[in-house]
């Protein structure tokens, strides 16, 4: 399956760097671009690292229902199967919400683009990343000189083709640096922007609150509680929940910042 998807990777990236005209981008094109995204985007070790904090998190709550997500003597390839298989599940609705936004070619002639092994970005807001739908921007940086960004700023064009400034590429390079698992990818004129030799401390986590509201819009009176799930930037998971008696601490968590 992932040498089919990165057979169309490919594709799409060849397409995507070599794209001028707007007219040249055909409907087929741009669905493939938000299916190739939203795969880019799921299939990183952060996002198994995630998983695993949230695994750790839910067995700590109902033990006989939930295990940790590791690997085992058994099965050796247990994290990577879950993952996979969360990743195929999510990748159709993923890619129809990002091919409802506006595509946006972000050219620069200065080579100062940056990109990390989460190479799709979303940037963090007040230390919560947004989901697809609220985020206003999406990027996807392909090459030093080009960044393909998905906005929630609908222009109505097909593609919309703008220079990068010094201050667009500052900006997309803090949320590359925020949004990293353990690597950043930069030019050589880049490195003096960078944490070179430093340790950052910080990364993606899980940030846990609590709701009254589901995530289909349905009240929840209270003792009752949902708990909502984000990713939240720092050094460890920001578990922040109610005092209803509902709610175990998860020190296994810990386990996987």
């Amino acid at each position: 399956m992932f040498g089919v998807v990165d057979s169309e990777l490919r594709r799409v990236q060849s397409v995507l760097l070599r794209l001028s005209d707007p007219d040249d981008l055909s409907f087929d094109d741009y669905m493939a671009l938000g299916v190739t995204m939203a795969v880019q985007r799921m299939r990183t070790l952060q996002q198994r690292r995630l998983h695993q904090q949230q695994a750790a998190w839910l067995e700590a709550q109902n033990p006989n229902d939930f295990q940790r997500l590791q690997d085992t003597p058994n099965n050796p390839h247990l994290v990577a199967g879950f993952h996979t298989e969360t990743l195929f599940r999510a990748m159709w609705e993923a890619a129809d919400v990002l091919t409802g936004r506006q595509l946006e070619i972000w050219d620069d002639s200065q080579g100062r683009i940056v990109t990390s092994d989460v190479p799709v970005v979303v940037p963090f807001r007040a230390g919560a990343r947004p989901n697809l739908l609220a985020a206003p921007q999406i990027f996807w940086p392909i090459s030093p000189d080009r960044v393909v960004v998905l906005s929630n700023e609908d222009r109505g064009e097909k593609a919309v083709f703008r220079r990068v400034t010094a201050a667009m590429a500052a900006a997309l390079r803090g949320h590359v640096i925020q949004g990293r698992e353990q690597m950043i990818f930069a030019g050589e004129s880049q490195l003096r922007y960078l944490p070179v030799g430093k340790t950052l401390p910080r990364r993606a986590q899980a940030r846990l609150r609590c709701s009254q509201w589901s995530p289909q819009g349905e009240y929840v009176p209270p003792p009752g509680c949902v708990v909502e799930w984000t990713d939240g930037y720092g050094a460890t998971p920001d578990v922040q929940l109610c005092d209803q008696g509902w709610h175990r601490n998860a020190p296994g968590m810990l386990d996987y910042i």
